[in-house]
């Protein structure tokens, strides 16, 4: 490992790109290359089995991209991925999304895909404190872009209205969710709201530091984004300078 090496983001598709904002805000001089593998959306439906092999396939190509980390923003992925070997270390997003979650409040509502909450893997953090909601149809709305329809409103608000004064926290246990935060205050109430979106900047910062990895400087500093299949990605919203996006095969 050296410090010029770049540091691996993957997620299910566009969701973790709110998760590679924070990274590359929080960490300037580091270079970043991420995977969407919206050819594989949404994980969240899928068996184990199906999902070790997608994420095998992926630690293979950040290998060979010979990455100093990798950040798993995906929550379905982060359950699934536990007893996967890895050259690279491997960075989760349940833990720390958990722990943020238990300094908030002892009554967490878990919003997450259906193989996140059946896979239990925040309930290993959480225990009695939380409450699991299977939302993967969330998923598909948000990489459709159809938060707005009808449909869609509706879906959500069948999903949501049982928990009302239910709980008072929400952690978006997964990355597409951020976008429907406002959606959720407005179906649920005066809720405090976990993004799990948020959650690397401390493990992340502890893992450069103590392995003397943070890159120094870096003027030309790139953020490379891939995409498992050719799409109309929109990334408007996207804060910072990156390559372009470009598509990839990954075997």
């Amino acid at each position: 490992m050296n410090k010029k090496q770049r540091i691996g983001v993957f997620d299910s598709g566009i969701g973790g790109l709110n998760v590679l904002n924070n990274l590359v805000e929080q960490f300037p001089n580091e270079d970043f290359l991420y995977v969407g593998d919206n050819l594989n959306v949404p994980y969240g439906i899928k068996t184990e089995e199906e999902l070790k092999e997608i994420i095998s396939k992926i630690f293979r190509f950040f290998e060979e991209e010979n990455v100093k980390a990798i950040i798993i923003a995906c929550n379905t992925a982060s359950a699934a991925s536990m007893t996967l070997d890895c050259k690279v270390p491997v960075f989760r997003i349940i833990e720390p999304t958990a722990m943020n979650a238990l300094k908030v409040s002892n009554n967490i509502g878990v919003l997450a895909t259906n193989f996140t909450i059946e896979s239990k893997a925040y309930d290993l953090y959480l225990k009695e404190k939380m409450k699991g909601i299977k939302a993967s149809p969330f998923v598909t709305i948000v990489e459709n872009d159809s938060i707005q329809e009808a449909d869609s409103k509706k879906i959500i608000k069948d999903i949501l209205l049982p928990y009302k004064d239910d709980v008072d926290t929400i952690i978006l246990g997964c990355t597409h969710f951020s976008v429907l935060e406002e959606e959720v205050k407005n179906i649920l109430g005066d809720v405090k709201i976990v993004d799990s979106c948020k959650a690397f900047s401390t493990i992340l910062k502890d893992y450069l530091d103590e392995n003397d990895l943070n890159n120094d400087s870096n003027d030309n500093r790139v953020v490379k984004i891939l995409f498992t299949k050719e799409a109309n990605i929109n990334t408007k919203w996207f804060k910072y300078p990156f390559e372009g996006i470009e598509f990839v095969n990954i075997k």
